[in-house]
């Protein structure tokens, strides 16, 4: 791909509740600001699972390559990148770079940190046995295969660079190179950041900030109007009615690339054409203009409508509650009893909906058991804590929210969905020319035989129907006035910002 081969050159244990008061804010304290934010973490070592996601948000780590507005990447802790041959890539570090305990960023550190985090997480399995060569403050980096998206991938925040030398538990206290630094943190709860004194960019504006988890929106809302809130990171259709017409909050809200995605269980759901059916019955536009006001935008694809490798509408995916009775009708489920749902064989189709609370997942769920009883088919809701359902099998439709291009390149989700060992494969897809293909456009560097290979994993993905997708989740914060450059980033990675300031 051309953009590949060019040189890249510089250019909360507090949960909060209606009856659980929160201190309000001193508005004399201007510089410390608290956060309310519906996602959190059990723990902050950024190489395991999707921890890296908080570390970056909060502002602790940084990683050597960053996803811009537009998609783009571009150097962040490096200085240049240059592309060798298909295997090989030679990147030259900033210099001057201190971690936030003061000791330096150099080579050695962030060769240690690529090789423990390719030993920590699956996800980074593809650079478990690359070969490394340090040069002054210069790396020069050869993959076992051709790896197109490699600075893409670098941008992932489990990548984020820390001090692996700390004898600080990277669990509670990760050194990174970020603007802010960890004062205190409870797992799963609150976490409370201090300015780093060693920031190579630029000086941190706030002398403490506190995020705190809130699952609840109606709560995060009252807590904004008492001043007990300086910014929402989750805000819903309500939180905005409430909030717009006032004269002290700033409503920021952008299209985002976390997809609402449906895993239909292929064992239970064996059948390609009930699986259809059931794709069939979704009224995805109604989701997103009536039920949730414009705070998703429907798609049928993992990849947003302005994204070049996104497929066209098609009457394959689109709703159709007629030809979905059509279909379950074809194969042998009709309403016999007139109880309002079909049945086979004596029995009535049945289902379990497994969802988790996040955004607006929840609303969803309920009207997907809504549009299956349109069709005749009984579904019942099950609420669960995480997504153990999805690895556990525990579902026949199994929701999950995702951001399918997180590092500005879809082969990253394409691959965690539908190769083997993947690892958001949870419907076990096994497809021997879908890992042929897949082989194809990760070895591939020319953008015109990527798009044309992602089209084509996407046609065959979507005509398995064991993903359907129903939307993008609108990114949508509330901030106080006065705070400044607290807004949503495209790939949902960059929240705490050495500008983050507050003004009075």
């Amino acid at each position: 791909m051309k953009r590949w081969t060019k040189v890249l050159c510089i250019s909360m244990t507090l949960a909060l509740s209606a009856c659980t008061p929160t201190p309000k804010i001193d508005e004399t304290a201007n510089h410390t600001i608290r956060i309310g934010t519906e996602q959190f973490t059990a723990s902050l070592d950024s190489a395991l699972e999707w921890n890296g996601w908080f570390t970056v948000r909060y502002g602790i780590g940084e990683t050597l390559f960053k996803v811009e507005d537009n998609m783009e990447i571009t150097p962040w802790l490096v200085s240049n990148a240059e592309n060798i041959d298909t295997q090989t890539w030679k990147l030259t570090l900033r210099e001057n770079i201190k971690f936030s305990d003061g000791t330096t960023m150099d080579a050695k550190s962030v060769v240690d940190n690529l090789h423990h985090v390719a030993q920590e997480n699956a996800r980074a399995a593809f650079l478990k046995d690359a070969e490394y060569e340090i040069d002054g403050n210069s790396i020069t980096i050869k993959t076992v295969k051709p790896r197109a998206t490699l600075l893409s991938d670098l941008s992932d925040p489990m990548f984020a660079i820390l001090n692996l030398n700390s004898k600080e538990d990277r669990a509670t206290m990760p050194i990174g190179t970020g603007p802010y630094t960890v004062k205190t943190f409870t797992a799963d709860q609150e976490i409370v950041l201090d300015p780093n004194t060693n920031y190579w960019n630029g000086t941190p504006k706030l002398d403490e900030i506190t995020v705190t988890k809130m699952l609840e929106k109606e709560t995060a809302i009252l807590a904004l109007k008492n001043h007990e809130l300086d910014a929402y990171t989750e805000m819903n259709s309500e939180g905005i009615k409430q909030l717009k017409d006032t004269d002290e909050f700033d409503i920021h809200m952008i299209p985002s690339r976390r997809v609402y995605s449906v895993y239909m269980n292929t064992e239970t759901l064996s059948d390609v054409s009930l699986r259809k059916a059931i794709a069939k019955a979704i009224d995805k536009e109604s989701i997103a203009s009536y039920l949730l006001d414009g705070t998703m935008t429907a798609t049928d694809g993992p990849f947003t409508s302005d994204s070049e490798y996104a497929l066209p509408s098609s009457d394959e995916t689109s709703y159709n509650q007629v030809e979905a009775k059509q279909i379950l009708e074809s194969l042998g489920y009709i309403d016999t009893d007139g109880d309002g749902y079909v049945e086979k064989d004596g029995q009535n189709l049945s289902l379990t909906i497994a969802y988790y609370k996040r955004l607006s997942q929840e609303s969803i769920a309920t009207e997907l058991q809504s549009a299956l009883k349109k069709i005749g088919i009984h579904a019942e809701l099950q609420l669960h804590e995480g997504t153990k359902y999805l690895e556990n099998k525990e579902y026949d439709l199994g929701f999950y929210s995702m951001v399918t291009m997180p590092t500005g390149d879809p082969a990253y989700y394409l691959n965690a969905l539908l190769s083997e060992g993947g690892s958001v494969n949870y419907s076990g897809y096994d497809n021997h020319a879908m890992q042929v293909l897949l082989k194809q456009l990760n070895d591939s560097y020319d953008t015109k035989e990527r798009i044309k290979l992602v089209k084509q994993i996407e046609e065959i993905l979507l005509s398995s129907y064991s993903v359907t997708y129903i939307g993008f989740n609108n990114l949508i914060f509330a901030t106080r006035k006065g705070l400044k450059n607290f807004t949503p980033h495209v790939t949902d990675y960059y929240q705490i910002t050495v500008d983050l300031e507050l003004q009075s």
